[in-house]
């Protein structure tokens, strides 16, 4: 079977999926890696099927997704825009396209996620008498066919009943959203009611209809797939790509360093092996710091220099000169190690950024830091910014001065110029821009170590400890009310 021509539908009413930045009719532009679900779709579709012609049917987000891809040479194929109105189903959504189509043509929902799937073996139907083909696979998750369709089908595979969100499950096919039809779709367009259920048409509805006339095969496909309704749906989509994919993702670590030359060599070394990359952000030492560095001499580490005005504005640099996909910070103490990178590794493939905290007694070691009096003043703060942006996502934390975290460098770009501190208070900032920013993050405990030399610039004294509380406590409340 051999395609030239397919129709994407996207302009449904979107409503269950809220994007920060493209708002709640599109969230087929909500990205996963680089590339949003529909660019994927159309290039699972150009690339496993040929096609070059593409019809996409929208509805209010016609201007978004049109300044995104234009008339779509920039990806290898021709686009024609068509609008619909946004509560109007697939079957009507459809329709509105009659006149364009003539033959055979493939549809498809725009905002299902397809993962490694097999849609190139669609041409190996024969389309002789066909009327057309739905797709499936094969599932053990009874709410996934329940949210779809279910399939009834002979021992040939031919349809004999589809039902949109069915009450009862009858086997384990869950219908999927790529569907191959002919221009004859639209003669039972018109003579499909409206589902009772859902108070529209429904084109499951109608190609049932079709069934009863002309054959209609179901063809199984293969892979992971998730139909994005929900948040919950996006997240668990985010999921799938991100541990799919982990390996092939850069990670770099970010060190800001000031006179560490007794413990810089120990970081190094233990860090050096699971991460990718090391940006070492110095200061201005005036110890041996930069000599020990230097005669580490590792292809991995690299050495940027200036006369930073803080902690904060040192770890701003590191992270705009780093090029991982993944962002880590650490201190150049040796406070933290390399073995809770791996928990937060796990972490970081289903949100957008993992903090450390360091306020669980079991993972203190003996002569760290981080007194009684310094965990309650972390906590403080931390519930602080839980309660006052409790709207905004009402994530758990504990520990605002944790240097120890990662994100993902994206989610971080596309907030970094929201950031102001230059000094400790980046720590809570940063954790506030997520937040308020409808990021996901999530506070793991982390070990806490004595520092190897020196003194901590933040938290050695009371008054060290009290000058850095103020300075983040005035941070938090700028931010909030200003």
């Amino acid at each position: 079977m051999d395609f030239n021509q397919a129709v994407l539908l996207v302009g449904g009413k979107s409503t269950r999926i809220n994007s920060p930045k493209y708002g709640e009719e599109t969230k087929v532009l909500l990205k996963l890696g680089e590339k949003p679900i529909l660019q994927r779709n159309i290039e699972i579709l150009r690339d496993q099927l040929d096609i070059k012609l593409f019809y996409l049917i929208v509805g209010a987000n016609k201007k978004i997704i049109k300044e995104f891809f234009g008339s779509g040479e920039k990806f290898g194929i021709k686009i024609e825009y068509i609008e619909s109105n946004p509560s109007h189903g697939i079957a009507d959504g459809l329709y509105t396209i009659k006149n364009k189509i003539k033959g055979k043509f493939v549809l498809m929902l725009g905002d299902e996620f397809y993962l490694n799937f097999d849609h190139s073996t669609l041409k190996n139907i024969t389309d002789k008498n066909l009327g057309g083909v739905i797709t499936f696979i094969q599932s053990t998750n009874p709410q996934s066919i329940l949210n779809n369709y279910s399939i009834n089908t002979n021992d040939d595979m031919k349809i004999l009943t589809l039902e949109e969100k069915p009450l009862e499950i009858i086997n384990d096919m869950l219908g999927l959203g790529t569907f191959v039809l002919f221009d004859t779709i639209f003669d039972y367009i018109e003579k499909t009611n409206v589902n009772p259920r859902t108070k529209r048409k429904e084109i499951v509805d109608v190609i049932s209809k079709m069934a009863q006339d002309k054959t209609v095969l179901a063809h199984q496909l293969h892979g992971t797939y998730v139909n994005i309704n929900t948040n919950n749906d996006w997240l668990f989509a985010k999921y799938l790509y991100n541990q799919q994919n982990f390996s092939t993702f850069k990670k770099s670590l970010v060190i800001p360093v000031y006179n560490e030359v007794n413990s810089i060599t120990f970081v190094l070394d233990d860090f050096k092996d699971v991460v990718d990359e090391i940006i070492v952000a110095d200061g201005g030492s005036t110890d041996e710091s930069l000599k020990k560095i230097k005669n580490f001499n590792h292809p991995k580490v690299k050495l940027i220099q200036k006369n930073f005005l803080g902690y904060g504005d040192a770890l701003r640099n590191g992270i705009d000169f780093a090029s991982g996909d993944i962002i880590i910070l650490v201190e150049g103490d040796a406070t933290f190690r390399s073995r809770d990178i791996f928990k937060m590794y796990e972490y970081i493939k289903d949100c957008d950024m993992v903090i450390g905290t360091r306020t669980t007694r079991e993972l203190i070691a003996q002569g760290a830091n981080m007194n009684s009096k310094l965990r309650f003043g972390n906590l403080i703060l931390a519930k602080i910014i839980e309660v006052l942006w409790w709207n905004d996502g009402g994530s758990r934390l504990t520990d605002v001065g944790c240097t120890f975290r990662l994100f993902w460098k994206s989610e971080y770009d596309s907030i970094k110029n929201n950031f102001i501190a230059t000094g400790p208070e980046f720590s809570p900032e940063m954790m506030i821009e997520f937040i308020r920013n409808n990021k996901r993050i999530i506070e793991i405990p982390v070990s806490y170590y004595k520092r190897i030399g020196g003194t901590s610039k933040h938290s050695e004294s009371i008054v060290s400890i009290a000058k850095t509380g103020f300075k983040m406590l005035g941070l938090i409340i700028k931010k909030k009310f200003k």
